[in-house]
This record gives C-alpha cells, sequence and structure tokens, in this order.
C-alpha cells in the first residue's frame, strides 16, 4: 500500500479503506450495518474521554434533518450519540464505495486504481485523508453528514470522463507545460509504458476536479464552442502570379484572353469558327493560369479587464475564454493578440504557434490583476487599430475580431461602430450586468453575454 501510495504521491490513506476498495473490485460485498455496529460500539465506548469539569459530554442532536449540539451527564446517552454518528459515517463510505468503480481510474491493478482514486479524492474539500477513521484516524470529512455520498464517487467519475474526452488542443491548454504528453486508450497501454501514461493522465485529472480552477477554465471553453459566431477559420485562396507553382483552370473572362485559352478548345474553332466564338463570349472556354495559393489566418485581439476586480473566479473564467481562443491557434486558423487594458492598452502578447499558444495560457493562468481604472472604449480603438497596422504591413491575417471581457459597465458608451470598421466586436460581462458591452458586440454582428 506505502508503495502504490508513493507512486501518486498521496502522503495519507486508510488502510482499511483501501482494503474495502479492492477487496469490493476483486469481488466482494458490503455488509449490512447490522454486522459492525457491534465494532462500532465498542471502539466508541474504548476512545470515549473523559467528561468535562461539570461530568458533562458533548454530543449531537438531529432533528427534522437538522443538527445542533447539547451536552449530558449520562454516559450511556454520549456513547449512543457517537455511535450513531459513526453509523452514519460507515454507511456513507459504503455508499460511496458500492457506487465508485475502480476500473474508470488509472493503473495495472485494484490496488493502484484505488490509489489513484483516494488521490483525485484528496483534491476535493473534506477529501484528504490523515489516517482516516478506519486506520485509527480522523474521518474524511467529505463522507460526515453526506446526504448523498454516490455523489463523491459519481463527481470522480465524471472526472475522469473529462480527462478522456480531452481534444488534443483542449490537453494542450490545460496541460500547457506537457505533464500528460499523450494519454492513449487503454488499448494501447501496456507494461510500463501503461504505468508512466496512467500517472500521467491522474496528473491531469488532479488539475480537472470538479470545482477546481482548471475545471472551470475548461467549461467556459467548452461553452464558448457552442456559439456559431465564435466560430474561427483561416482563408484559403489562390492568387493570380505568373511564377505560380499551381496552375489552375478557369472561364475565359474576354476576348483578350484568347491567346491563352487549352489548345483542345482550338480544335473547336477548325471545325465550327461560329460556335467557338459563341464559346468565347459567353464565358465557356477554359483558361489555364498560374497561381500563388494564400493562406490567411483570422486576427483575434483579446483585451482583458485588469481591474483588481477581475481576480478570483473572475480570473479562470477569462482564462477559459483564452483557452478557447488560443484553440485555434493551435489548429493553424487563428493568430492571438492579448492585451490587459485599464485606461489603455498595456503589453500585447501575440501567439501565432501552438508553442507561443501554450505559452501565452500558461502566463496568463499565472498572472494577477493589479490595474486602475477601466476605458473599454480607448482599448478597442487601440486593438483595431493595431491589427489593422499588422495587416498594412503584410500580416497575413483577415477578419479581425476583438473578445473584451470586463466587469464596467460604463466605458464602452463613447465608442462608435463606425470607428471599428471591418472588426466585430465579442464582450463578456464577467459576472455582472453590463448592458452597454452587450448592446455594441451585438451591434457589430458579435457576441454579447451578460453575467458570465
Amino acid at each position: 500500500m506505502k508503495a502504490a501510495a508513493q507512486a501518486v504521491s498521496l502522503k495519507e490513506f486508510a488502510p482499511d479503506l483501501v482494503a474495502d476498495m479492492t477487496n469490493l473490485a476483486a469481488g466482494g460485498r458490503v455488509n449490512p450495518p447490522s454486522a459492525y455496529r457491534g465494532m462500532v460500539t465498542q471502539r466508541v465506548e474504548e476512545k470515549l474521554p473523559a467528561p468535562d469539569s461539570s461530568g458533562d459530554w458533548p454530543i449531537t442532536v438531529r432533528k427534522d434533518g437538522k443538527k445542533t449540539s447539547k451536552s449530558t451527564k449520562n454516559r450511556q446517552e454520549a456513547v449512543s450519540s457517537r455511535v450513531d454518528d459513526a453509523m452514519r459515517y460507515h454507511q456513507n463510505v459504503c455508499d460511496f464505495l458500492q457506487t465508485l468503480d475502480l476500473a474508470r481510474f488509472p493503473g495495472n491493478s485494484p490496488l493502484e486504481q484505488a490509489m489513484a482514486c483516494l488521490k483525485l479524492l484528496s483534491k476535493k474539500q473534506g477529501g484528504e485523508s490523515s489516517g482516516g477513521a478506519e486506520g485509527g484516524g480522523e474521518p474524511l470529512p467529505i463522507f460526515v453528514d453526506n446526504e448523498r455520498p454516490e455523489g463523491v464517487a459519481e463527481a470522480l467519475h465524471e472526472t475522469m470522463d473529462a480527462v478522456d474526452s480531452l481534444s488534443d488542443e483542449e490537453l494542450d491548454m490545460v496541460d500547457p507545460e506537457g505533464k500528460s504528453h499523450e494519454i492513449e486508450s487503454e488499448s494501447e497501454r501496456d507494461g510500463q509504458r501503461q504505468g508512466h501514461q496512467g500517472l500521467n493522465r491522474l496528473k491531469v485529472a488532479e488539475d480537472l476536479v470538479d470545482g477546481s480552477d482548471k475545471r472551470v477554465m475548461l467549461d467556459i471553453s467548452r461553452k464558448l464552442d457552442q456559439f456559431t459566431k465564435l466560430q474561427v477559420r483561416k482563408q484559403e485562396r489562390q492568387e493570380v502570379d505568373p511564377a505560380g507553382e499551381e496552375v489552375r483552370t478557369r472561364p475565359i473572362a474576354h476576348l483578350g484572353e484568347l491567346s491563352r485559352v487549352a489548345k483542345t478548345a482550338w480544335a473547336t474553332r477548325q471545325q465550327n469558327p461560329s460556335y467557338f466564338l459563341y464559346q468565347a463570349v459567353t464565358h465557356q472556354l477554359p483558361v489555364r493560369e498560374r497561381v500563388t495559393r494564400v493562406v490567411r489566418k483570422q486576427a483575434i485581439f483579446i483585451l482583458v479587464d485588469g481591474s483588481g476586480s477581475m481576480s478570483g473566479k473572475k480570473h479562470w473564467k477569462a482564462t477559459g475564454v483564452v483557452m478557447n481562443r488560443l484553440k485555434a491557434v493551435l489548429s493553424g486558423d487563428a493568430e492571438v493578440y492579448l492585451s490587459v487594458f485599464d485606461t489603455k492598452m498595456t503589453k500585447v502578447h501575440h501567439a501565432g504557434t501552438p508553442a507561443e499558444a501554450r505559452e501565452l495560457v500558461k502566463k496568463f493562468a499565472q498572472g494577477n490583476f493589479s490595474g486602475g481604472g477601466t476605458d473599454i472604449a480607448a482599448a478597442v480603438r487601440e486593438a483595431h487599430k493595431f491589427i489593422e497596422d499588422a495587416i498594412a504591413k503584410g500580416a497575413a491575417l483577415y477578419r479581425p475580431e476583438v473578445v473584451v471581457l470586463t466587469d464596467d459597465d460604463t466605458s464602452v458608451a463613447s465608442l462608435k461602430k463606425a470607428e471599428i470598421p471591418g472588426t466585430r466586436v465579442h464582450g463578456f460581462a464577467m459576472e455582472v450586468e453590463n448592458k452597454s458591452i452587450v448592446d455594441f458586440a451585438r451591434s457589430t454582428g458579435g457576441v454579447g453575454v451578460d453575467k458570465f
């Protein structure tokens, strides 16, 4: 057990709980409460502390689903109260165990899978063990007075499902440091490689426990995938180039291009000159020309309100938006610029390659907001000009979009759509109502969301 716990960096665990988990995985069954109530009573009596100076023991009283504390001088009542509490705890653990499916967790054996499960459980509030009640330590708080302990197991299953459902782009964003590398399917793993990949899979799962910062980030990113107006795509087209490496055929545009008509078409002229001329003036004759393929990526500029109120959960929601936009860099469809602003834009960060995208999401996730006032209008104007200047200098970009993440309510009022021609704005009001930014974003054809 110690070796298996050390492999997943689990510092504390309850040996009896681990044994229960592995025994169930091997085909065991959970005993009814009557089978262990006597043992629980014995333990309570052995560990009952001495009464206080007034001769009282503190006890818990439950009535109509509510719990209150009182004291009693009756030793048997004190024992009975503690036995009830302990039985409730053990029954909650049993409900958890009967719902748990160890096969969902990484590991080459039920013991390794049990330790992986407990490691993941330790990342949830109240799930960290100090030895466990079964091992002589304190009960896990997550199972004390839990009205639905089955939900704990279901949440752990869901976390592993979330890991297995990650796309390559999402995995790069939630794990920019490459802790996981490639997460392979169970059928692709064997031997030592299986154990290595399983540990990497667990490391990612630890970051994605329900309620964690990175889980907020992932959920927000996936929510944005549902907006069709936020879909990103690069533009590919062919431009006429006498030195181009590709040759295409198109309909003739005017009679001045007769010399470029395909040789096979001239056979028609020999047989029927009138019909050949008819084909020419009706643009039916094929013309060959050399072209160069030009690829333009979508330009995305993310503006993040740098005021102090954008910290905490708002920061991780903002990181989810950044992650969502950077996925388009990983797929090769966009280039992303990002600036934290207050009354003006600050340093502009750029991501045009997968490596730059991973570095930018990592840097942003670790960043802190500490700006002063907020001027959305000025920042949007600056972002629009920045992209226009980049395109004028030859950047292969098109269809610029500006994404504004803010909890400010008024500073966009002075901005006019005519000031940013050709640019679409998406506005997200972070956990507040912001009619101004939502209405303005929608007026440009973008997405506007209140209380995001």
